[in-house]
């Protein structure tokens, strides 16, 4: 099989574990990708990254701290994968489609809207497939419970929340993740849970919403961080840190089907934690299968008992993973999985490589394109602007710029 040459932009955190989910589809019969080259400003971030690649792979990609001089010496490669902060991921994109590569983009697609439309723009220039990096759909358990949801098993939707909330007054993960011109929690996690609502209950009309910064002193976690990713860094994080992203969103969602939503998103919640998402419908409800966990999807009907496992499959008879996922998750149909969080995280992380090199290969889409990656961002947006403007906000004059009273300081900043 042909393989794509490709070169990882970002080598901290995320992308240490992009590299790992690289060696899950280097072991599947259906490798399409080969990693030649790692760049970074920081070039011990990308001597650390090529070292482990070497480790891993069986091969040391060359090691770069500029995207030019990479293009000059590799002048086969034809992708990038960006998985820097957010911050960074319009200017190395534009920069990677003037270069003449194909992206994969980790979510956010960018920092604002309007960096995403620059990131469009680019793109439509160079004529290369941009795919933005949403990993949470690809998950076996969101696709049954997207299949059970077009399958009508509970009826037409009324009703879907979405409610979480954690983290009380601890560092997040990385510090940059709380401040508001590096990409807060709630659109640097909370773009997940967009993309999530987009996918299984269709397109978004307008939000209203607030949003509040309660915890203006974070501390530094000593519980370790997500599946152990970050731990390299970890000495280099200071024990508090100032934030000046919002932390907490309570918002009203108003879906293109009728549908009537609400979701509430706090990292400052003290005490015991709180996350459930459940979709209600004229027969019945629906609570989503778990993301990198494994746990199988629940349906109450009015008329039966809890239906959960396997007994879910009799009700989607044509419901089936597609070809890499069914190998790297071992089976074409299933009702849930037994898996770590890092296991089932790389084989999503391989998914989208996969599909990256695929799409590549046939002139295909990727299934979260730009446009679907900008859709997701201007939901979390929307509720930004509407609690700036006290006003419900439509995605659409988000995407237009039509309105950007939140993310301007953040556009001046970055000079866009």
């Amino acid at each position: 099989m042909e393989k794509l040459p490709l070169a990882i932009v970002g080598c901290g955190g995320m992308g240490g574990r992009h590299l790992l989910g690289l060696k899950e589809l280097y072991d599947s019969s259906l490798n399409n990708v080969e990693l030649v080259a790692a760049c970074d400003l920081r070039r011990d971030n990308a001597e650390h990254l090529a070292d482990e690649a070497e480790r891993l792979l069986g091969r040391r990609p060359a090691v770069f701290q500029d995207m030019a001089e990479m293009a000059c010496q590799v002048p086969d490669l034809q992708a990038v994968d960006i998985t820097t902060d957010a911050r960074a991921h319009h200017p190395v994109a534009c920069a990677a489609f003037d270069l003449g590569w194909h992206v994969l983009c980790e979510k956010p697609m960018a920092l604002t809207v309007r960096g995403a439309n620059r990131i469009l723009e680019a793109q439509r220039r160079a004529g290369k497939v941009l795919s933005i990096a949403e990993n949470y759909r690809r998950d076996p358990m969101s696709r049954l419970t997207r299949a059970l949801l077009d399958a009508g098993v509970i009826g037409t939707p009324y009703l879907f929340l979405d409610i979480s909330c954690s983290a009380g007054n601890r560092i997040v993960i990385t510090p940059w993740r709380h401040q508001k011109n590096m990409g807060g929690m709630l659109l640097d996690g909370g773009v997940h849970n967009a993309d999530m609502m987009l996918y299984y209950m269709g397109d978004v009309q307008q939000v209203f919403a607030e949003i509040r910064l309660w915890e203006r002193t974070r501390y530094k976690s000593r519980g370790g961080n997500v599946g152990g990713f970050y731990e390299r860094w970890a000495a280099e994080m200071p024990d508090s840190i100032t934030a000046t992203a919002e932390d907490t969103l309570v918002s009203v969602i108003h879906f293109a089907s009728g549908t009537m939503g609400q979701w509430t998103q706090s990292y400052a919640a003290h005490g015991q934690g709180f996350g459930r998402r459940v979709v209600f419908g004229s027969r019945g409800s629906l609570i989503p299968g778990g993301t990198r966990n494994g746990i199988s999807p629940v349906v109450h009907l009015d008329d039966r008992q809890e239906i959960t496992g396997d007994a879910l499959l009799a009700l989607v008879p044509d419901f089936a993973l597609d070809t890499i996922t069914a190998e790297l998750f071992g089976s074409k149909r299933m009702a849930s999985y037994s898996m770590s969080f890092p296991e089932a995280d790389r084989k999503l992380l391989a998914i989208e490589y996969y599909e990256l090199a695929d799409c590549i290969a046939n002139a295909k889409a990727p299934e979260v394109d730009g446009l679907a990656g900008r859709r997701a961002m201007a939901l979390c947006y929307a509720g930004f602007e509407s609690s700036t403007l006290n006003r419900p906000v439509t995605l659409d004059e988000i995407e237009a710029e039509e309105t950007g009273a939140y993310e301007a300081e953040i556009n001046a900043e970055l000079g866009l």
